[in-house]
């Protein structure tokens, strides 16, 4: 990956040949559209803001082109281009002017919950519309193969779906921009990374909001249509990564074992429960800053 970030590096058209390939890739294969987007964050973090969104507009008018040409229709590539390239650009360039890892994460949480916010705005009740869609795409295939549902675990699902999507977007964007940070330390800074990830800490207004949110969701959630529960799912990954950032710096003070860290990343995979116990933690530390207590004393 270093090699490659290294090549990307030497020039734009290195980067925009990079970025195009992936994007040309992800008709194929979705997931190869991350490249894409790490290549326009690095190129952004890097460079400048300007050739970031040349990166990323290459790589969206080739991908826009042949999606059009194959499929009839824009509407595949421009999912493609929210899912890995201009909502990553603007983290990235977030994090380039503040060179804060927390503020780009809370610019994360913003995109990700306008976009909470359109959908319910636009769609209304979006549990009812994925059971629909349900009701349109998928019962008849079931149907065909005789394939038995119960009824009431798809609606539960429907109203969950929402709410993982807003929680998937916030862990890809975000990822995809912490990935070109870590090359980009790895090329010019190394060991920046990690002393700037140990450091990241969310403003204190998201923890706030959150708990603003999970609070009103108890009583308003039907009320909202849902949304104030999908915002809290959301925010709830957004202070995930600083408790995750929290559990990295006590390894790193105290010496600890690396196991601890691969059973988080273990729990974490396992038990989703685990989410939730990571944002508690994030969200104390806004409060009580336990990363300066813990730092050996001069």
């Amino acid at each position: 990956m270093i090699a490659l970030a290294n090549f990307i590096m030497r020039g734009p058209l290195q980067a925009y040949g990079v970025a195009t390939i992936a994007a040309i890739l992800a008709i194929f294969f979705t997931p190869i559209g991350v490249l894409a987007g790490i290549v326009i964050a690095l190129i952004t973090l890097r460079v400048g803001n300007v050739e970031g969104a040349k990166t990323m507009a290459a790589a969206a008018v080739v991908h826009l082109a042949l999606t059009f040409l194959m499929s009839g229709s824009y509407a595949p590539g421009l999912v493609v281009i929210i899912q890995f390239m201009l909502p990553v650009w603007i983290i990235a360039l977030v994090l380039r002017n503040t060179n804060s890892l927390g503020l780009a994460l809370q610019a994360t949480a913003l995109l990700a919950g306008a976009g909470l916010v359109l959908a319910h705005l636009l769609i209304g009740d979006l549990a009812q519309w994925w059971f629909n869609l349900f009701n349109q795409v998928a019962l008849p295939l079931l149907e065909d193969a005789g394939v038995s549902y119960p009824v009431e675990t798809i609606e539960q699902m429907t109203k969950m779906i929402t709410m993982l999507l807003a929680m998937f977007a916030a862990l890809l964007w975000y990822g995809q921009v912490l990935i070109a940070r870590w090359l980009q330390a790895a090329l010019y800074y190394p060991g920046q990374f990690q002393k700037d990830f140990h450091r990241l800490t969310l403003p204190k207004p998201v923890a706030w909001t959150t708990f603003a949110i999970a609070t009103a969701s108890l009583f308003m959630n039907e009320w909202s249509g849902g949304l104030l529960g999908n915002l809290f799912g959301l925010l709830t990954i957004i202070l995930m990564f600083q408790g995750i950032a929290i559990i990295h710096h006590a390894v790193s003070v105290k010496q600890a074992s690396k196991g601890w860290l691969i059973a988080m990343y273990i729990l974490l995979f396992v038990f989703p429960q685990a989410v939730l116990v990571l944002a508690i933690i994030g969200m104390a530390d806004t409060f009580s800053d336990f990363r300066s207590r813990w730092e050996p004393s001069n």
